[in-house]
């Protein structure tokens, strides 16, 4: 797709609506961190030479491919050339899906049948591709619409990709992929991080758990994911946080409550991560 937008969008990783579309290219080989989001994201791959990486497990991209990407999932997508990444990008409240929920259709379908299958990527099946490809096209002429009611426009044209895709699985016209690439050991040692994410979580305790030195964790879990078991720990536990803090806890409950074990520590590293104190997050 030749499209070229007239503004470029900066992803801040903070959703201010139930809603919001971008349409992206990067023509290098650009590196992107691992990170998260407090929201969820859909990724439509549209050209380029690309993978992605969710909870451990990567995946081969093809055009027209959809990432699901759940609250609170650490993430990233792996360039292999300069060939221009090519996307559109999709962030989604939890209320987005509640709010067009109907007592016979629920849009979050998708992404329950993604995690349900253990995957986090959809593809199109080539009958239904055509289809697809000419919404994909409408989705990213829409950001750069300036016409009357442009925004609504935009989000009735996602609800309408979601109606398809959702349809899709439903009728097993679209299939959930299995990772291309994945570390056993590491998928379990995040399922067990996940499971005990409020327990005191000692990186000796869970090699010892695995039987496995802590030397060989520490250093399998950073070449597979990108980023230390400490820090998957820390993010994990601040994601936590900030959902029970929105949901009303105290600061210092939902401190205590998602591991955090030092107030101070846990006031610094929060600070840090979202660019406000925990107390803001408690009274915005």
């Amino acid at each position: 797709m030749g499209l070229n937008t007239e503004h470029n969008y900066t992803k801040t990783g903070y959703l201010n609506s139930d809603f919001r579309l971008f349409y992206l290219t990067d023509s290098n080989k650009k590196e992107f961190d691992f990170h998260y989001h407090d929201f969820y994201k859909v990724l439509i791959f549209l050209s380029g030479n690309a993978g992605y990486n969710v909870e451990g497990k990567y995946f081969d991209l093809q055009p027209d491919d959809v990432v699901l990407v759940s609250a609170g999932e650490i993430h990233r997508p792996v360039i292999h050339s300069d060939m221009p990444y090519e996307r559109i990008i999709v962030y989604l409240s939890r209320d987005f899906f509640e709010k067009y929920k109907e007592d016979d259709s629920d849009l979050f379908y998708c992404f329950q049948e993604a995690k349900a299958a253990g995957s986090s990527l959809i593809r199109v099946a080539e009958a239904t591709r055509p289809r697809f490809g000419a919404l994909n096209k409408e989705l990213a002429l829409s950001c750069r619409d300036r016409d009357f009611a442009s925004s609504l426009y935009q989000k009735i044209k996602f609800l309408e990709y979601l109606i398809l895709l959702n349809r899709s699985l439903l009728n097993r016209d679209t299939a959930c992929i299995h990772a291309s690439a994945c570390n056993e050991t590491v998928l379990n040692i995040m399922n067990y991080i996940n499971e005990h994410i409020t327990d005191d979580l000692d990186i000796d305790a869970i090699a010892g758990h695995f039987f496995l030195t802590r030397y060989y964790i520490m250093h399998l879990f950073k070449a597979e994911t990108g980023i230390t078991i400490g820090k998957y720990i820390t993010e994990k536990r601040l994601f936590a946080a900030r959902k029970l803090i929105q949901n009303g806890s105290s600061v210092t409950d939902a401190c205590y409550r998602s591991g955090f074990r030092n107030y101070s520590a846990f006031y610094r590293a929060y600070k840090n991560k979202y660019e406000e104190s925990p107390k803001k997050t408690d009274n915005s």
